[in-house]
């Protein structure tokens, strides 16, 4: 009986140390698509979700080199290279999208999207951005060509699209659906 009270005594005495210490909280949202690499195989991007980044590295020796990081939106959670020189990331707590110049290292636009953006793809002819925005349900189509015009928004029936992907001859983009029960949904 005496063993008994005094593993209860560890027990609430260990537990209310640990309840005595100040937490902190790291929340970070899901990544989608978080590392991409160029078409030409020579720059790798890597979402750095904590600190509101993209960490670039130069890869065409075989060896990851650092190059550079450059300062994004809110919760970056996934990053899709457009071109050798342009990369898009879409930062799912800030709402938008931050277009990268790779040579410069630096944001030189940003879009704003629907309520929680998670993914890009690049399809169609001409190529347009399409993103999916988990809150709303909804892909919003940009035209890369023309950043100041007003994005079309594609309802989906679905709740929370989240990762896109683009059929062989990029003239269709699929949706997966983060909630969509034991059914599936295209």
């Amino acid at each position: 009986m005496k063993f008994g009270c005094r593993l209860c005594l560890f027990l609430v005495f260990g537990v209310g140390g640990a309840w005595g210490q100040d937490s902190f909280t790291n929340f970070e949202s899901s990544q989608v698509h978080p590392v991409d690499i160029s078409p030409n195989r020579s720059t790798l991007a890597v979402c750095n979700t904590a600190d509101a980044r993209i960490e670039l590295f130069d890869v065409s020796t075989g060896n990851a080199s650092p190059i550079g990081s450059v300062p994004v939106g809110y919760d970056p959670v996934t990053a899709r290279f457009r071109t050798n020189s342009e990369l898009w990331v879409v930062n799912h707590i800030s709402d938008s999208i931050s277009i990268i110049d790779i040579p410069s290292r630096r944001v030189y636009a940003t879009l704003l999207t629907g309520d929680e953006p998670c993914d890009v793809v690049f399809a169609g002819l001409p190529e347009f951005a399409f993103v999916s925005c988990s809150q709303v349900n909804l892909v919003q189509r940009f035209n890369p060509a023309d950043l100041t015009a007003a994005p079309t928004s594609i309802p989906i029936t679905g709740e929370d699209p989240r990762a896109l992907a683009v059929s062989p001859d990029k003239l269709t983009v699929f949706a997966a659906i983060f909630e969509s029960g034991n059914r599936s949904t295209l």
